[in-house]
């Protein structure tokens, strides 16, 4: 009998409970601290999808095997799935936009502006910051190349975000200047991120327990919130310390609130923004 016959979710006893999150743990570098019955609901989607009833039977098939990859993949994507919008975070984004403006002071913008969105989600964030970059260049020196890129464990977020469409109730949270200058309509329910902005923009699969092995670097902006929290503590502290190195000198790191908790860094300085957490890099000398 399959588990869309039942129409319930699986019941995890606590040995299986506990096996899934050392495996969790041990393969993916992450921790779920959602309740019960979401992770519950998660596993039961996945056996309906594969036909199982039993939870021991699914829990077999994600193994150390080659073949059990796309499984661990799948069910990383439904449990990570975190609540994400457009302009989320207006501090943060306020916060960008005035370090914008005082990078075009300096003497030397030859190298263009880039910026990192680390656990993109579908995109909303890394978008809502294109679109603040944009508009403050643009105004400012319009000939300057800019390019973002956002990384997330999901495949399906990836993907989503690639896409850059979205329901017209998401679009709806981009203030109107922004909505109006970089969005369009191309159905009743769906709108897209105009073309000149999702072409600057590039979405990669990624999981910052791997950050070091990221093939890119030199950012001006780095914009990690809420996805930390996935990591045990010494893990966390370490892929902020990965950032930092990722960061030009001069260029801006934005946490979650309480993110930067017992984090200290030679190299970066606290930034004085109301309501946001975010550090400069001085170019000072990192610590061992």
């Amino acid at each position: 009998m399959s588990l869309s016959a039942r129409q319930l979710s699986p019941h995890l006893n606590g040995r299986q409970f506990q096996l899934l999150m050392q495996q969790l743990q041990r393969r993916a570098g992450i921790r779920i601290e959602s309740p019960l019955g979401v992770i519950e609901a998660c596993i039961g989607e996945r056996m309906q999808a594969l036909g199982l009833c039993d939870c021991d039977e699914y829990l077999a098939l994600i193994d150390d095997s080659i073949s059990a990859r796309a499984e661990w993949l799948a069910l990383v994507d439904l449990l990570t799935v975190k609540e994400t919008r457009f302009f989320r975070q207006p501090a943060a984004l306020e916060a960008v936009g005035e370090y914008v403006d005082a990078w075009l002071q300096r003497e030397d913008t030859g190298n263009g502006f880039s910026f990192w969105s680390a656990g993109c989600s579908a995109g909303q964030e890394l978008y809502s910051i294109a679109m603040v970059v944009e508009q403050r260049l643009h105004a400012r020196e319009p000939w300057l190349e800019w390019h973002g890129i956002g990384t997330d464990i999901s495949f399906g977020a990836v993907t989503e975000a690639q896409q850059g469409r979205y329901r017209e109730g998401a679009i709806a949270r981009i203030p109107a200047p922004y909505r109006r200058g970089y969005t369009h309509r191309v159905s009743d329910q769906w709108w897209a991120i105009d073309d000149a902005i999702r072409a600057r923009c590039h979405f990669f699969h990624s999981n910052l327990l791997h950050v070091n092995d990221a093939p890119f670097a030199d950012f001006n902006v780095i914009v990690c919130q809420n996805v930390l929290i996935y990591f045990e503590r010494d893990v966390q502290l370490w892929i902020i310390d990965q950032l930092v190195d990722r960061l030009r000198d001069g260029g801006l790191l934005v946490l979650g609130a309480g993110e930067d908790l017992g984090w200290k860094h030679p190299c970066m300085q606290r930034a004085t923004w109301p309501g946001v957490t975010a550090y400069k890099k001085t170019g000072g000398v990192s610590g061992d």
